[in-house]
Protein backbone atom coordinates (compact mmCIF):
# COMPACT_ATOMS: atom_id res chain seq x y z
CA UNK A 1 0.00 0.00 0.00
CA UNK A 2 2.87 2.37 0.81
CA UNK A 3 4.10 2.11 -2.78
CA UNK A 4 1.08 4.20 -3.76
CA UNK A 5 1.53 7.91 -4.33
CA UNK A 6 -1.04 9.64 -2.16
CA UNK A 7 -2.25 13.21 -2.58
CA UNK A 8 -4.51 15.56 -0.64
CA UNK A 9 -5.20 19.23 0.03
CA UNK A 10 -3.41 19.98 3.31
CA UNK A 11 -4.84 23.43 4.02
CA UNK A 12 -8.37 24.24 5.25
CA UNK A 13 -11.21 24.88 2.82
CA UNK A 14 -12.05 28.47 2.01
CA UNK A 15 -10.18 31.49 0.69
CA UNK A 16 -6.71 32.44 1.85
CA UNK A 17 -3.34 33.63 0.67
CA UNK A 18 -1.99 30.13 -0.02
CA UNK A 19 -3.36 26.63 -0.46
CA UNK A 20 -1.11 23.59 -0.40
CA UNK A 21 -1.51 20.20 -2.08
CA UNK A 22 0.80 17.48 -0.80
CA UNK A 23 2.00 14.21 -2.38
CA UNK A 24 3.90 11.35 -0.74
CA UNK A 25 5.33 8.11 -2.07
CA UNK A 26 8.20 6.74 -4.12
CA UNK A 27 6.82 8.24 -7.33
CA UNK A 28 5.63 11.56 -5.89
CA UNK A 29 8.07 13.67 -7.89
CA UNK A 30 7.25 11.84 -11.13
CA UNK A 31 3.53 12.53 -10.67
CA UNK A 32 4.19 16.17 -9.80
CA UNK A 33 6.30 16.68 -12.92
CA UNK A 34 3.34 15.64 -15.07
CA UNK A 35 1.35 18.68 -13.94
CA UNK A 36 4.16 21.17 -13.17
CA UNK A 37 5.92 23.21 -15.87
CA UNK A 38 8.86 25.61 -15.89
CA UNK A 39 10.13 27.81 -18.68
CA UNK A 40 13.32 25.79 -18.91
CA UNK A 41 12.81 22.18 -19.96
CA UNK A 42 13.49 19.46 -18.99
CA UNK A 43 12.82 20.19 -15.33
CA UNK A 44 15.14 18.56 -12.84
CA UNK A 45 14.21 19.06 -9.19
CA UNK A 46 16.84 19.04 -6.48
CA UNK A 47 15.66 18.11 -2.99
CA UNK A 48 14.91 20.77 -0.38
CA UNK A 49 14.62 23.56 -2.94
CA UNK A 50 11.63 25.64 -4.05
CA UNK A 51 10.79 26.09 -7.72
CA UNK A 52 8.43 28.60 -9.38
CA UNK A 53 6.33 27.37 -12.27
CA UNK A 54 2.83 26.72 -13.56
CA UNK A 55 0.53 23.89 -12.54
CA UNK A 56 -1.67 22.44 -15.29
CA UNK A 57 -4.77 20.28 -15.45
CA UNK A 58 -4.86 16.76 -16.88
CA UNK A 59 -5.24 18.20 -20.38
CA UNK A 60 -2.22 20.47 -20.07
CA UNK A 61 -4.15 23.72 -19.61
CA UNK A 62 -2.55 26.09 -17.03
CA UNK A 63 -4.45 26.45 -13.76
CA UNK A 64 -2.28 28.69 -11.59
CA UNK A 65 1.21 29.83 -10.76
CA UNK A 66 2.77 27.40 -8.34
CA UNK A 67 5.69 26.86 -5.98
CA UNK A 68 6.98 23.28 -5.91
CA UNK A 69 9.05 22.00 -2.98
CA UNK A 70 10.64 18.56 -3.12
CA UNK A 71 11.67 16.61 -0.01
CA UNK A 72 13.58 13.40 -0.70
CA UNK A 73 12.99 10.49 1.65
CA UNK A 74 13.89 9.54 4.28
CA UNK A 75 14.52 13.19 5.20
CA UNK A 76 10.89 14.20 4.89
CA UNK A 77 7.78 14.30 7.06
CA UNK A 78 6.59 10.83 5.99
CA UNK A 79 10.02 9.27 5.45
CA UNK A 80 9.17 8.95 1.74
CA UNK A 81 9.59 11.33 -1.19
CA UNK A 82 7.25 14.27 -0.54
CA UNK A 83 6.24 17.06 -2.93
CA UNK A 84 4.29 20.13 -1.84
CA UNK A 85 2.55 22.36 -4.39
CA UNK A 86 1.76 25.84 -3.04
CA UNK A 87 -0.85 27.73 -5.04
CA UNK A 88 -3.12 30.73 -4.53
CA UNK A 89 -5.61 30.07 -1.74
CA UNK A 90 -9.04 28.98 -2.86
CA UNK A 91 -11.07 25.77 -2.61
CA UNK A 92 -11.80 25.61 -6.34
CA UNK A 93 -8.24 25.96 -7.65
CA UNK A 94 -6.90 23.57 -4.98
CA UNK A 95 -9.55 21.04 -5.96
CA UNK A 96 -8.63 21.35 -9.65
CA UNK A 97 -4.94 20.79 -8.88
CA UNK A 98 -5.83 17.73 -6.80
CA UNK A 99 -7.96 16.40 -9.66
CA UNK A 100 -5.00 16.77 -12.04
CA UNK A 101 -2.74 14.79 -9.68
CA UNK A 102 -5.31 12.03 -9.25
CA UNK A 103 -5.72 11.83 -13.03
CA UNK A 104 -1.94 11.39 -13.35
CA UNK A 105 -1.81 8.34 -11.06
CA UNK A 106 -1.93 9.58 -7.48
CA UNK A 107 -4.49 8.24 -5.01
CA UNK A 108 -6.54 10.37 -2.62
CA UNK A 109 -5.02 10.12 0.85
CA UNK A 110 -7.10 8.74 3.70
CA UNK A 111 -7.55 10.78 6.90
CA UNK A 112 -4.22 10.92 8.72
CA UNK A 113 -2.42 8.83 6.11
CA UNK A 114 0.58 11.17 5.80
CA UNK A 115 1.19 11.01 9.55
CA UNK A 116 0.46 7.27 9.58
CA UNK A 117 3.20 6.77 6.99
CA UNK A 118 5.55 8.83 9.15
CA UNK A 119 4.80 6.39 11.99
CA UNK A 120 5.13 3.25 9.85
CA UNK A 121 8.40 4.52 8.38
CA UNK A 122 9.86 5.22 11.83
CA UNK A 123 9.87 9.02 11.54
CA UNK A 124 7.51 9.38 14.51
CA UNK A 125 6.51 7.16 17.40
CA UNK A 126 2.78 6.61 17.86
CA UNK A 127 2.68 9.02 20.80
CA UNK A 128 4.43 11.66 18.68
CA UNK A 129 1.98 11.07 15.83
CA UNK A 130 -0.94 11.56 18.23
CA UNK A 131 0.69 14.78 19.44
CA UNK A 132 0.32 16.17 15.91
CA UNK A 133 -3.47 16.21 16.27
CA UNK A 134 -3.10 17.67 19.77
CA UNK A 135 -1.07 20.57 18.35
CA UNK A 136 -3.74 21.16 15.71
CA UNK A 137 -6.56 21.10 18.27
CA UNK A 138 -4.79 23.04 21.04
CA UNK A 139 -6.99 25.80 22.40
CA UNK A 140 -4.66 27.30 24.99
CA UNK A 141 -0.99 28.04 25.62
CA UNK A 142 -0.72 25.19 28.13
CA UNK A 143 -2.28 22.65 25.74
CA UNK A 144 -0.02 23.80 22.90
CA UNK A 145 3.16 23.70 25.01
CA UNK A 146 2.33 20.23 26.28
CA UNK A 147 1.48 18.92 22.80
CA UNK A 148 4.79 20.31 21.55
CA UNK A 149 6.67 18.45 24.32
CA UNK A 150 4.97 15.23 23.26
CA UNK A 151 5.74 15.98 19.61
CA UNK A 152 9.42 16.21 20.59
CA UNK A 153 9.16 12.67 21.97
CA UNK A 154 9.38 13.35 25.72
CA UNK A 155 6.66 10.85 26.63
CA UNK A 156 8.17 8.26 24.33
CA UNK A 157 11.59 8.77 25.94
CA UNK A 158 10.19 8.14 29.42
CA UNK A 159 8.25 5.09 28.26
CA UNK A 160 11.31 3.65 26.52
CA UNK A 161 13.39 4.03 29.69
CA UNK A 162 10.75 2.10 31.65
CA UNK A 163 10.57 -0.59 28.98
CA UNK A 164 14.36 -0.85 28.98
CA UNK A 165 14.34 -1.56 32.73
CA UNK A 166 11.57 -4.13 32.32
CA UNK A 167 13.38 -5.75 29.38
CA UNK A 168 16.48 -6.22 31.55
CA UNK A 169 14.39 -7.97 34.20
CA UNK A 170 12.61 -10.09 31.57
CA UNK A 171 15.88 -11.13 29.95
CA UNK A 172 17.25 -12.48 33.21
CA UNK A 173 14.01 -14.19 34.20
CA UNK A 174 13.50 -15.80 30.79
CA UNK A 175 17.11 -16.93 30.64
CA UNK A 176 16.80 -18.64 34.01
CA UNK A 177 13.56 -20.30 32.91
CA UNK A 178 14.72 -21.42 29.45
CA UNK A 179 18.33 -22.34 30.20
CA UNK A 180 18.49 -23.59 33.78
CA UNK A 181 21.44 -25.85 32.93
CA UNK A 182 23.63 -22.84 32.10
CA UNK A 183 25.44 -20.81 34.72
CA UNK A 184 23.58 -17.53 34.04
CA UNK A 185 24.03 -14.78 36.65
CA UNK A 186 20.62 -14.37 38.23
CA UNK A 187 19.08 -11.13 39.41
CA UNK A 188 18.31 -11.37 43.08
CA UNK A 189 14.72 -10.80 44.14
CA UNK A 190 15.90 -7.59 45.78
CA UNK A 191 17.37 -6.37 42.48
CA UNK A 192 14.15 -7.28 40.63
CA UNK A 193 12.05 -5.39 43.17
CA UNK A 194 14.37 -2.36 42.92
CA UNK A 195 13.93 -2.22 39.13
CA UNK A 196 10.16 -2.70 39.36
CA UNK A 197 9.83 -0.05 42.04
CA UNK A 198 11.73 2.40 39.85
CA UNK A 199 9.23 1.74 37.06
CA UNK A 200 6.33 2.03 39.51
CA UNK A 201 7.63 5.40 40.72
CA UNK A 202 8.07 6.68 37.16
CA UNK A 203 4.53 5.56 36.32
CA UNK A 204 3.26 7.26 39.46
CA UNK A 205 4.76 10.57 38.37
CA UNK A 206 3.08 10.33 34.97
CA UNK A 207 -0.33 9.18 36.22
CA UNK A 208 -0.36 11.97 38.80
CA UNK A 209 -0.59 14.46 35.90
CA UNK A 210 -3.67 12.88 34.28
CA UNK A 211 -6.18 15.27 35.89
CA UNK A 212 -4.04 18.29 35.01
CA UNK A 213 -3.68 16.92 31.49
CA UNK A 214 -7.43 16.61 31.14
CA UNK A 215 -7.84 20.24 32.25
CA UNK A 216 -5.13 21.38 29.82
CA UNK A 217 -6.84 19.62 26.93
CA UNK A 218 -10.54 20.07 27.72
CA UNK A 219 -10.51 23.10 29.99
CA UNK A 220 -11.18 23.67 33.68
CA UNK A 221 -14.85 22.78 34.16
CA UNK A 222 -16.53 25.70 35.96
CA UNK A 223 -20.22 25.12 36.76
CA UNK A 224 -22.61 27.98 37.53
CA UNK A 225 -25.23 26.82 40.03
CA UNK A 226 -28.03 28.46 41.98
CA UNK A 227 -31.74 29.14 42.20
CA UNK A 228 -33.70 30.18 39.09
CA UNK A 229 -33.23 33.79 38.03
CA UNK A 230 -30.19 34.49 40.21
CA UNK A 231 -28.20 35.62 37.14
CA UNK A 232 -26.38 32.46 35.98
CA UNK A 233 -27.09 32.97 32.28
CA UNK A 234 -26.26 36.69 32.45
CA UNK A 235 -22.95 35.89 34.14
CA UNK A 236 -22.13 33.20 31.57
CA UNK A 237 -22.74 35.68 28.74
CA UNK A 238 -20.62 38.33 30.45
CA UNK A 239 -17.69 35.98 31.01
CA UNK A 240 -17.96 34.54 27.49
CA UNK A 241 -18.24 37.97 25.90
CA UNK A 242 -21.15 36.81 23.76
CA UNK A 243 -24.82 35.88 24.05
CA UNK A 244 -24.73 32.12 24.50
CA UNK A 245 -27.54 31.64 27.05
CA UNK A 246 -31.10 33.00 26.90
CA UNK A 247 -31.74 35.64 29.55
CA UNK A 248 -35.31 36.54 30.58
CA UNK A 249 -37.09 37.68 33.71
CA UNK A 250 -38.99 34.38 33.71
CA UNK A 251 -37.57 31.94 36.25
CA UNK A 252 -36.67 28.51 34.87
CA UNK A 253 -35.75 29.62 31.34
CA UNK A 254 -32.65 27.39 31.31
CA UNK A 255 -33.79 23.76 31.14
CA UNK A 256 -30.50 22.11 30.12
CA UNK A 257 -26.79 22.72 30.56
CA UNK A 258 -25.17 25.28 28.24
CA UNK A 259 -21.41 25.12 27.74
CA UNK A 260 -18.96 27.67 26.36
CA UNK A 261 -15.15 27.70 26.34
CA UNK A 262 -13.09 30.78 27.12
CA UNK A 263 -9.34 31.30 27.39
CA UNK A 264 -8.17 32.80 30.68
CA UNK A 265 -4.46 33.47 31.21
CA UNK A 266 -3.53 30.91 28.56
CA UNK A 267 -5.68 28.13 30.08
CA UNK A 268 -8.97 26.82 28.70
CA UNK A 269 -12.01 27.21 30.93
CA UNK A 270 -15.33 25.52 30.15
CA UNK A 271 -18.22 27.51 31.65
CA UNK A 272 -21.37 25.46 32.26
CA UNK A 273 -24.72 27.17 32.81
CA UNK A 274 -27.26 24.93 34.58
CA UNK A 275 -30.97 24.82 35.30
CA UNK A 276 -32.13 26.64 38.44
CA UNK A 277 -32.36 24.55 41.61
CA UNK A 278 -35.82 24.64 43.21
CA UNK A 279 -38.81 22.44 44.01
CA UNK A 280 -40.83 21.75 40.85
CA UNK A 281 -43.40 19.34 39.48
CA UNK A 282 -42.48 20.08 35.86
CA UNK A 283 -40.94 16.90 34.39
CA UNK A 284 -38.64 18.76 31.97
CA UNK A 285 -37.46 21.15 34.69
CA UNK A 286 -36.81 18.19 37.02
CA UNK A 287 -34.61 16.55 34.37
CA UNK A 288 -32.76 19.84 33.95
CA UNK A 289 -32.14 20.04 37.71
CA UNK A 290 -30.86 16.44 37.76
CA UNK A 291 -28.31 17.39 35.09
CA UNK A 292 -27.45 20.51 37.06
CA UNK A 293 -26.69 18.47 40.21
CA UNK A 294 -24.66 16.00 38.16
CA UNK A 295 -22.67 18.90 36.69
CA UNK A 296 -22.03 20.32 40.17
CA UNK A 297 -20.78 16.95 41.43
CA UNK A 298 -18.31 16.57 38.54
CA UNK A 299 -17.16 20.21 38.39
CA UNK A 300 -13.59 21.31 38.89
CA UNK A 301 -14.90 24.60 40.28
CA UNK A 302 -18.44 25.56 41.32
CA UNK A 303 -19.65 29.14 41.10
CA UNK A 304 -22.42 29.18 43.74
CA UNK A 305 -24.69 32.11 42.85
CA UNK A 306 -26.97 33.74 45.45
CA UNK A 307 -29.25 36.69 44.70
CA UNK A 308 -28.20 39.40 47.18
CA UNK A 309 -31.30 41.48 46.39
CA UNK A 310 -33.47 38.86 48.12
CA UNK A 311 -33.29 37.10 51.50
CA UNK A 312 -31.40 33.81 51.49
CA UNK A 313 -33.73 30.87 50.87
CA UNK A 314 -33.55 27.17 51.69
CA UNK A 315 -32.25 26.29 48.21
CA UNK A 316 -29.31 28.68 48.75
CA UNK A 317 -28.43 26.98 52.04
CA UNK A 318 -28.66 23.54 50.42
CA UNK A 319 -26.30 24.64 47.63
CA UNK A 320 -23.76 26.00 50.10
CA UNK A 321 -23.93 22.80 52.15
CA UNK A 322 -23.68 20.56 49.09
CA UNK A 323 -20.52 22.29 47.79
CA UNK A 324 -18.59 22.28 51.08
CA UNK A 325 -15.28 20.54 50.39
CA UNK A 326 -15.40 21.34 46.67
CA UNK A 327 -13.39 24.03 44.94
CA UNK A 328 -15.94 26.85 44.82
CA UNK A 329 -16.43 30.58 44.60
CA UNK A 330 -19.54 32.01 46.26
CA UNK A 331 -21.04 34.93 44.34
CA UNK A 332 -23.61 37.43 45.55
CA UNK A 333 -25.27 38.56 42.33
CA UNK A 334 -27.22 41.71 41.39
CA UNK A 335 -24.91 43.94 43.44
CA UNK A 336 -26.43 46.94 41.67
CA UNK A 337 -29.66 46.43 43.68
CA UNK A 338 -30.29 47.13 47.40
CA UNK A 339 -28.86 44.20 49.42
CA UNK A 340 -31.21 41.85 51.29
CA UNK A 341 -29.20 38.65 51.66
CA UNK A 342 -27.25 37.96 54.84
CA UNK A 343 -24.45 35.49 54.28
CA UNK A 344 -23.48 32.94 56.96
CA UNK A 345 -20.31 33.88 58.83
CA UNK A 346 -17.05 32.46 57.54
CA UNK A 347 -18.22 32.05 53.92
CA UNK A 348 -15.93 34.06 51.60
CA UNK A 349 -17.79 35.64 48.71
CA UNK A 350 -17.61 38.16 45.87
CA UNK A 351 -20.32 40.68 45.10
CA UNK A 352 -20.94 40.91 41.36
CA UNK A 353 -23.20 42.71 38.92
CA UNK A 354 -23.38 41.94 35.21
CA UNK A 355 -24.99 45.35 34.61
CA UNK A 356 -22.29 47.48 36.28
CA UNK A 357 -19.55 44.78 35.96
CA UNK A 358 -18.76 45.17 39.66
CA UNK A 359 -16.66 42.22 40.87
CA UNK A 360 -16.24 40.61 37.44
CA UNK A 361 -12.52 41.38 37.20
CA UNK A 362 -11.96 39.87 40.65
CA UNK A 363 -13.97 36.79 39.67
CA UNK A 364 -12.06 36.35 36.40
CA UNK A 365 -8.74 36.69 38.26
CA UNK A 366 -9.78 34.04 40.81
CA UNK A 367 -10.95 31.58 38.12
CA UNK A 368 -7.76 32.17 36.12
CA UNK A 369 -5.69 31.45 39.24
CA UNK A 370 -7.55 28.20 39.86
CA UNK A 371 -7.18 27.21 36.21
CA UNK A 372 -3.46 27.94 36.20
CA UNK A 373 -2.99 26.03 39.44
CA UNK A 374 -4.90 23.04 38.04
CA UNK A 375 -2.46 22.60 35.14
CA UNK A 376 0.68 23.61 37.03
CA UNK A 377 3.32 20.92 36.54
CA UNK A 378 6.56 22.88 36.98
CA UNK A 379 7.45 22.36 33.33
CA UNK A 380 6.95 18.58 33.37
CA UNK A 381 4.97 16.62 30.80
CA UNK A 382 1.21 16.28 31.29
CA UNK A 383 -0.60 13.13 30.16
CA UNK A 384 -3.46 14.52 28.05
CA UNK A 385 -4.34 11.56 25.83
CA UNK A 386 -7.07 9.24 27.15
CA UNK A 387 -5.51 6.19 25.50
CA UNK A 388 -2.17 6.97 27.11
CA UNK A 389 -3.85 7.52 30.48
CA UNK A 390 -5.52 4.11 30.40
CA UNK A 391 -2.32 2.37 29.32
CA UNK A 392 -0.28 4.03 32.08
CA UNK A 393 -2.88 3.23 34.75
CA UNK A 394 -3.04 -0.40 33.58
CA UNK A 395 0.75 -0.64 33.52
CA UNK A 396 0.97 0.74 37.05
CA UNK A 397 -1.47 -1.91 38.26
CA UNK A 398 0.48 -4.63 36.47
CA UNK A 399 3.86 -3.58 37.84
CA UNK A 400 2.37 -3.38 41.35
CA UNK A 401 1.12 -6.96 40.89
CA UNK A 402 4.60 -7.99 39.73
CA UNK A 403 6.15 -6.47 42.88
CA UNK A 404 3.63 -8.34 45.05
CA UNK A 405 4.42 -11.57 43.19
CA UNK A 406 8.15 -11.19 43.82
CA UNK A 407 7.65 -10.30 47.49
CA UNK A 408 5.33 -13.29 47.96
CA UNK A 409 8.07 -15.59 46.67
CA UNK A 410 6.10 -16.98 43.74
CA UNK A 411 7.71 -18.93 40.88
CA UNK A 412 9.68 -17.16 38.16
CA UNK A 413 7.01 -17.97 35.55
CA UNK A 414 4.41 -15.85 37.36
CA UNK A 415 6.84 -12.97 37.88
CA UNK A 416 7.87 -13.05 34.21
CA UNK A 417 4.21 -13.01 33.11
CA UNK A 418 3.41 -9.83 35.07
CA UNK A 419 6.57 -8.11 33.82
CA UNK A 420 5.85 -9.16 30.23
CA UNK A 421 2.30 -7.77 30.41
CA UNK A 422 3.58 -4.46 31.78
CA UNK A 423 6.18 -4.24 29.03
CA UNK A 424 3.58 -4.88 26.33
CA UNK A 425 1.05 -2.40 27.75
CA UNK A 426 3.65 0.39 27.77
CA UNK A 427 4.63 -0.52 24.21
CA UNK A 428 1.10 0.34 23.09
CA UNK A 429 1.79 4.01 23.91
CA UNK A 430 4.71 4.34 21.51
CA UNK A 431 3.31 1.85 19.00
CA UNK A 432 5.97 -0.81 19.54
CA UNK A 433 3.35 -3.41 20.44
CA UNK A 434 -0.05 -2.38 19.13
CA UNK A 435 -2.70 -4.01 16.95
CA UNK A 436 -3.11 -2.75 13.39
CA UNK A 437 -6.84 -2.10 13.83
CA UNK A 438 -6.18 0.19 16.80
CA UNK A 439 -3.58 2.06 14.75
CA UNK A 440 -6.15 2.55 11.98
CA UNK A 441 -8.69 3.84 14.51
CA UNK A 442 -6.20 6.38 15.89
CA UNK A 443 -5.31 7.85 12.51
CA UNK A 444 -8.96 7.91 11.41
CA UNK A 445 -9.39 10.85 13.82
CA UNK A 446 -7.05 12.98 11.71
CA UNK A 447 -8.16 15.26 8.91
CA UNK A 448 -7.47 14.41 5.26
CA UNK A 449 -4.16 15.94 4.22
CA UNK A 450 -2.40 15.47 7.56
Amino acid sequence: MQRDVIAAISTPRGEGGIAMVRLSGAGALGVAKLVFRRSRQPFRAHPWRVYLGVVCDAGGEPLDECLLTYFRGPRSYTGEDVVELSIHGGSFVAGRVLEALLARGARLARPGEFTKRAFLNGRLSLSQAEAVIDVIRAGSDVALQNAYRQLQGLLGTEVKEMRSRLLRVMAHLEAQLDFPEHDIPALTRGAVIAELRWVDSALGELTSTIRAGRVAREGLRVVLAGRPNVGKSSLLNSLAGQERAIVTAVAGTTRDTVEVQVNLSGVLVTLVDTAGLRESEDIVEKLGMERALEAVNTADVVLALIDMSEPIEEEDRKLLAATVGQERIVLLTKADLPPQAKMPEGVPHICVSTKTRVGLNELIADVATLATRAVSSEGSLLVTNLRHSRALIDAKGLVAAAIDTVQAGWDLELIATDVRLTYARLGEITGESIAADLTDAIFAEFCIGK
